[in-house]
């Protein structure tokens, strides 16, 4: 089986303090030394995060980036905007949980969003 890193980073630790488009942060995580993770991964890492903090709201979808989530990026399954094109990762209420997330290459998610990317191999 194959070994992963896993780093989280915010927009803004990504260079982009204005926030940014799936493509501005691919491009800034790829600046970094950092990758996208493998589809899969999602279901692994809400397995292995055991202490992840309390989500401030219970909103599930606003339309927006959920509060206290951390978004898996990954490498988009499908070009189709209704297809989701990953998961999140939640606490919400004392209940953990994991869900996917559909958006299209011009929303702008906000700076203190947080990802989960691939670090480099060492």
């Amino acid at each position: 089986p194959e070994r992963l890193e896993v780093v989280q980073r915010s927009l803004q630790q990504l260079g982009l303090p204005s926030g940014g488009t799936l493509p501005q942060i691919t491009a800034a995580a790829r600046e970094q030394g950092l990758a996208p993770l493998p589809p899969d991964t999602g279901p692994y890492l809400r397995l292995a995060i055991t202490d992840q903090e309390q989500a401030p709201d219970s909103i599930l979808s606003a339309g927006r980036a959920p509060t206290g989530a951390v978004h898996v990026l990954t490498a988009p399954l499908s070009a189709d905007h209704d297809y989701p094109k990953g998961f999140y990762l939640r606490v919400v209420d004392g209940v953990t949980w994991l869900r996917g997330f559909r958006c299209d290459d011009e929303y702008v998610w906000p700076a203190d969003a947080v990802l989960a990317l691939r670090a480099p191999d060492a």
